[in-house]
């Protein structure tokens, strides 16, 4: 009796492990595969306005929520924690590009909805990273040390990646996770 007890635990145990690797480890989708992400057109136009205008400026800043475009539903507490941030801060230092950064009082972890499904951003103290604007389109590449973790929960555990950049256009938005330096993102967007 004691015996299939364990037994069932750790089988039980083992499935959750296994579906929360399954997701961690999902290999890179290809871009016939991207998920579409209806409404946040208006949003992607208006983050890359604000960097080119930064960008052009030699400086310049932008809300938070600038860059979390397409996430809905962020409840009160959560929203709360994200108003405790600075505005996110831009510094040109080529043509074409230049660092971000943003400053909150302490890691927070904030629950929305993007892509229609319920999705974790594990947003650290300071978070830091460079940009590079192209025709279009923007890429931002974090700070390995202060980078953003975005996550989903399996069976109630939340699991999280690190993004280790993101690419930002009126086409597509990409991640790829810490470690992915090719060119097939981990999660594919198609903004609409």
């Amino acid at each position: 009796m004691i015996v299939s007890r364990v037994y069932s635990r750790y089988r039980h145990a083992m499935a959750i492990l296994l579906t929360a690797l399954a997701w961690a480890a999902a290999p890179a989708r290809a871009e016939r595969d991207c998920t579409a992400v209806p409404g946040i057109v208006g949003e992607i136009d208006s983050f890359l306005a604000q960097a080119a205008h930064a960008q052009g400026a030699g400086s310049g800043t932008m809300p938070i929520d600038a860059v979390l475009f397409g996430v809905t539903e962020i409840g009160p507490e959560d929203r709360q924690e994200l108003d405790t941030r600075d505005r996110v801060q831009l510094q040109r230092r080529t043509a074409s590009g230049g660092d971000y950064a943003n400053r909150g009082p302490e890691r927070i972890t904030v629950e929305g909805i993007f892509a229609e499904r319920e999705t974790l951003f594990r947003l650290p103290e300071l978070i830091l990273g460079r940009y590079r604007l192209e025709p279009g389109g923007a890429t931002l590449t974090y700070d390995p040390d202060h980078t953003v973790e975005v996550g989903e929960r399996v069976l109630g555990i939340p699991f999280f990646m690190e993004v280790g950049r993101m690419s930002v256009s009126r086409e597509k938005l990409a991640f790829y996770f810490s470690g992915n330096d090719g060119d097939e993102p981990d999660r594919c967007y198609k903004v609409e």
